[in-house]
């Protein structure tokens, strides 16, 4: 089987002829010009590719950006400007220094853009990215993040989103109503289009919402719209790369096909073997953490070999990827996973 054929199997729950292996697109971009790449397509690596099917239009909105040096530091400010005011975010090296949601007046801001905000079918472009990218790249349907995730993750951060919730209480609760009926539109035009995956790309880890929020905020929207692009034919992934154990009773009653980046302790607190006790049925697209890699090759190997038959005892439902940090020393220690894969008999 290549890469896609694996993956189909994998997704469909069936037994691929070996356990697939993935890396992010935006972790090899870094190197992607290195011709010690190849051996390793060869050998069964895929490259997985974040492509939107779904095109997001802003009505009277006006997106700035100035790059600028101070102390020596280059940073750049995005800014939004809209007739009810202007909001604006400031990264350094695509790390955000000052998210786009401080005041009240700017949740007013953000507000207006989510309800002002239009979406259509992109699949078009979508299709053309799957033709460019092959024949070992393989397209995720980029689904963005839910409500209340994207709040969290990219609008405020989690120190200020744990006051906000509080102190803007009524606020808060407007955007997220906006931004969920941007999503669900999202959703009724991705489950009409083409692909088979889709990455609902939420960072979550559990220790920074409890369950209680998790059942409030996220299991709703997940019981309410994964079953649409599920009855199309896709299959749907949360990318959970943190701690879960807390919501794992949760996780296991909601509609979700696939967990992906679903990482190990010690960055996890779930063993594999733990998680397919509590998710029977669900597909683990594991993330390797990044300092096994530092392992001896035989100790590496062992490590692969003893993941692949907590999670996958009978060679089902199971993926492995670099989703979080690619390898420093990737040319040595990336091809032994490969060669631990080959050596697992499904």
């Amino acid at each position: 089987m290549n890469i896609h054929e694996k993956l189909e199997a994998f997704w469909s729950g069936e037994k691929p002829d070996r356990i697939p292996y993935t890396i992010y697109q935006n972790e090899w971009r870094h190197t992607k010009d290195d011709p010690d790449w190849q051996p390793l397509f060869q050998a069964g690596l895929g490259i997985t590719w974040h492509v939107p099917s779904v095109r997001m239009i802003r009505q009277n909105v006006e997106f700035k950006r100035e790059a600028y040096t101070e102390n020596g530091r280059k940073f750049t400010r995005s800014t939004l400007a809209t007739p009810v005011g202007e909001i604006h975010t400031i990264s350094e090296d695509g790390w955000t220094q000052k998210y786009w949601l401080e005041t009240q007046a700017d949740y007013q801001v953000m507000t207006y853009i989510a309800k002002n905000t239009q979406y259509e079918p992109a699949y078009e472009a979508f299709l053309a990215k799957q033709e460019e990218i092959k024949p070992y790249g393989i397209p995720l349907i980029a689904a963005g993040r839910t409500p209340f995730q994207t709040l969290l993750v990219d609008y405020v951060g989690l120190e200020n989103f744990a006051y906000h919730l509080y102190d803007f209480e009524t606020e808060v609760a407007e955007l997220y109503d906006a931004l969920l009926a941007g999503f669900r539109r999202q959703v009724e035009l991705i489950a009409e289009g083409p692909g088979r995956f889709v990455s609902v790309l939420e960072n979550f880890t559990a220790e920074t919402m409890g369950p209680a929020r998790f059942a409030q905020y996220h299991v709703p929207v997940y019981k309410e719209l994964f079953p649409i692009l599920q009855q199309s034919g896709k299959v749907v992934g949360t990318h959970y790369d943190g701690k879960l154990a807390s919501c794992k009773e949760l996780i296991a009653q909601a509609p979700i096909d696939l967990i992906e980046s679903l990482t190990p302790p010690p960055e996890g607190d779930l063993t594999l073997d733990q998680c397919r006790a509590i998710w029977h049925d669900k597909l683990f697209w594991v993330n390797i953490s990044v300092s096994n890699y530092e392992l001896p090759p035989a100790e590496l190997k062992e490590l692969v070999a003893r993941l692949a038959k907590q999670a996958a005892p009978d060679g089902r439902r199971l993926a492995f990827e670099v989703s979080e940090q690619y390898p420093h020393n990737w040319k040595q220690s990336m091809p032994v996973v490969l060669e631990a894969l080959n050596e697992i008999e499904l």
